[in-house]
């Protein structure tokens, strides 16, 4: 048999074996007495998963047992920084604290080594004995049978061992280069949600030492071009220039309780970094310091690469469309899409909803709102009014027809539950724009979709046009320069621009390229017909 012959037979389903002919037959309890008498078989499934790889088994045991004890003294540091941050003692040097015990993560740094042998080496895994678990799964669920709830240590182990795969799958797709799977960190496919990182966190520090010394000014440039510089001009001027002003704006919009969507072009590397910084040196700190944003997988994949992002906001991991930037393997693109997928359910939630879960735990929000046993949501109800209530009756009916939320973790909801109403700061390029030869920015092509995505009515877009980063940053090499910044009125979102997202997402980018600047940025037609290749 040919190699090309023998990986189409290794990629072949197998349910043919024993699973497949009987489980479309069965109602739900015939098909738990049918996998209970044949618990073996599915045993040895799961056994013939990775069995032929004892070393590859034990060293992930023994990183495990480290992992743990890792976990142990990680909880004991915290305690000790707790302690140590209660005694009486300047500012500065409790920062200085938190800043050093937070660099010492023991149990990131045991994940951090037991990674490389997910992204240094092929997954060694049956993968025909995945996808025959992963049948009987879904078949099972399709017939309303619980695998976790009936066969909990086969459920768990099958969970890790198909982790480990998508762990391979994973680096394999997104990592680069050796350097870049030599700095590769666990990818979690179970969260969709990845906090800021801390203004105290190393890495933090590391890029604002970075800022000062690369930033050599900030200049804010209102509509008919006024030019107010934050290093020469007064305090005076600066509070006055039309971009602070359009932003205090926006301020007052989010404590109304809209919620902002601070959209923007993607120029240079650092671009969305600088957005958030930026904001926050005008002072404010309430649009910016716990603001979200919405990154792919490709950000997850090492440690420079997570830090920078996690410089830019809370994190929710989303899939760039499949007809621009396939991912090759189906398993991991199909355990991308469902985290993606989690993402897009999370951040168009209904006021109703996000009403519920300020109030609610997880395990309320999980068993009344999203599986809704035994019509429970009928008795949360009352606390909506009848528009509310039918609202969010929809929404989670669609998202239990794709459960898209039934696999949410308790992390991610109280994260999101700390986080729901903060603004998000949205680059729908996706990558860098073109910096062209005279220094004008072109962006490149965009995709309409993020305002179907994730924007809902009465959401507030604030157009940002932030230019002068792709001069700091060339490659890894760091130049000071000049950012200019300028933003357009902050206008709502109707059901009808919603309804029209791919006129009305492209028009946002033409208002951002229309804004004034100490660069030209332009919104190219060619560009986003494809005409024109950048």
């Amino acid at each position: 048999m040919t190699d090309k012959a023998s990986e189409s037979d290794n990629n072949k389903s197998p349910e043919s074996h024993w699973w497949k002919p009987e489980s479309d037959k069965l109602s739900e309890e015939e098909a738990l007495g049918f996998l209970q008498a044949n618990k073996e078989r599915l045993e040895k499934t799961l056994a013939s998963i990775n069995e032929h790889h004892l070393i590859y088994r034990t060293t992930n045991r023994i990183f495990s047992l480290f992992s743990f004890l890792a976990s142990i003294i990680d909880r004991v540091k915290n305690y000790i920084t707790l302690l140590l941050l209660k005694i009486p003692a300047p500012k500065s040097l409790k920062q200085g604290i938190a800043t050093l015990m937070g660099i010492f993560d023991f149990k990131a740094t045991v994940e951090f080594f037991r990674t490389k042998l997910y992204s240094l080496k092929k997954a060694p895994h049956n993968v025909k004995a995945v996808q025959l678990i992963d049948d009987v799964i879904a078949s099972a669920s399709s017939h309303g049978l619980d695998i976790k709830k009936h066969f909990p240590d086969i459920a768990k182990k099958f969970s890790a061992r198909k982790n480990q795969f998508l762990q391979h799958s994973f680096f394999k797709e997104f990592s680069k280069s050796s350097l870049e799977r030599l700095l590769a960190i666990p990818f979690s496919f179970n969260r969709s949600i990845s906090p800021v990182l801390a203004d105290t966190a190393m890495w933090h520090r590391f890029y604002a030492f970075l800022e000062k010394k690369n930033i050599k000014d900030i200049i804010l440039v209102g509509e008919a071009d006024q030019k107010v510089s934050l290093k020469n001009d007064s305090q005076h001027a600066i509070a006055t220039s039309q971009v602070v002003r359009t932003l205090y704006e926006a301020s007052v919009l989010k404590a109304t309780g809209h919620r902002i969507f601070i959209i923007g072009h993607h120029e240079g590397y650092l671009g969305p970094y600088f957005v958030r910084s930026v904001l926050r040196q005008l002072g404010f700190d309430n649009l910016a310091a716990n603001c979200n944003t919405v990154v792919g997988p490709r950000m997850f994949s090492n440690i420079v690469l997570k830090s920078g992002a996690s410089n830019v906001g809370n994190l929710f991991l989303t899939l760039p469309s499949q007809k621009t930037t396939q991912v090759r393997e189906k398993e991991l693109a199909t355990a991308l899409m469902k985290s993606a997928r989690r993402t897009q359910f999370l951040i168009k939630m209904p006021d109703a909803g996000l009403k519920l879960i300020e109030k609610m735990n997880y395990s309320e929000f999980m068993n009344n709102i999203v599986h809704d046993h035994e019509g429970q949501f009928t008795g949360v109800a009352p606390q909506l009014d009848t528009a509310e209530q039918e609202e969010l009756d929809q929404y989670m009916d669609a998202a239990r027809e794709s459960k898209a939320l039934d696999e949410l973790d308790a992390a991610d909801y109280y994260l999101f539950k700390s986080l729901m109403h903060e603004p998000f700061l949205i680059f729908p390029e996706g990558s860098r724009s073109y910096n062209e030869e005279n220094g004008d920015i072109t962006m490149k092509y965009v995709n309409p979709r993020f305002m179907q995505a994730y924007l809902r009515p009465g959401d507030v877009i604030l157009p940002i046009n932030i230019v002068g980063g792709s001069d700091i940053t060339n490659g890894w090499r760091l130049s000071p320069a000049t950012l200019g910044v300028s933003v357009a009125k902050p206008y709502s979102v109707t059901a009808e621009m919603i309804e029209h997202y791919e006129t009305e997402g492209l028009n946002v980018m033409r208002t951002i390229a229309a804004l004034p600047n100490i660069k030209n940025v332009h919104f190219d037609e060619d560009v986003q017909s494809r005409k024109r290749r950048l």
